[in-house]
């Protein structure tokens, strides 16, 4: 199985410049998440993190917002599969 190439996590957050969720844009607010925990086997690959800031970083954990994963679309890119209050969303990143 190829390894996957694990993600610079300050260079991730300097590219993605957002939270996924609610846009805030404030770098000393963004983390990374990983979809999948590390005590699972989820690494900080791309296709496992999402960037969000750390009032949405602690909503998920108080599964406020539930994510499923990410989805290859056949144009190339993701989307993010995920549960915000209860409704379902499937949503690209901000740009």
């Amino acid at each position: 199985m190829p390894r996957r190439k694990l993600v610079n996590k300050i260079a991730k957050k300097r590219t993605d410049k957002k939270c996924y969720f609610c846009f805030c844009s404030e770098y000393a607010l963004l983390d990374l998440h990983r979809i999948i925990e590390g005590c699972q086997g989820g690494d900080y690959s791309d296709f496992n993190t999402v960037t969000v800031c750390s009032n949405c970083h602690r909503r998920i954990h108080a599964d406020v917002i539930k994510i499923d994963r990410k989805y290859r679309t056949s144009d190339g890119r993701w989307k993010l599969h995920f549960w915000e209050n209860g409704e379902e969303k499937w949503q690209y990143p901000p740009e």
